[in-house]
């Protein structure tokens, strides 16, 4: 009987070079207040390879102070508020 092996493919985190390139920005998300921010990542200051999970750990939220702060590639086409917008101007559901 043939031992099943499974194979794990681990993949480079997306720089912040990444998202300069891409044009497209940066979400921070502090996990103990729940204030979340778009931001440009070419005024982040550190270098363009640092890897955008590791953004947070640098980072504060202006809010509460916390230094837990989750970063990611945007999450939504021209960020959270652009998001936002979108949703307010579609119709209510079941509204005609």
């Amino acid at each position: 009987m043939a031992k099943h092996v499974s194979q794990t493919y681990q993949t480079a985190p997306v720089r912040l070079g990444d998202l300069i390139a891409e044009h497209k920005l940066l979400w921070a998300y502090c996990t103990t207040c729940g204030r979340e921010r778009d931001l440009d990542p070419a005024t982040i200051p550190l270098p363009q390879d640092y890897p955008v999970p590791d953004v947070g750990k640098r980072m504060k939220c202006s809010t509460c102070g916390s230094k837990k702060i989750e970063t990611r590639p945007e999450l939504y086409p021209g960020g959270i508020f652009a998001m936002r917008e979108r949703w307010r101007g579609m119709p209510e559901c079941g509204s005609a």
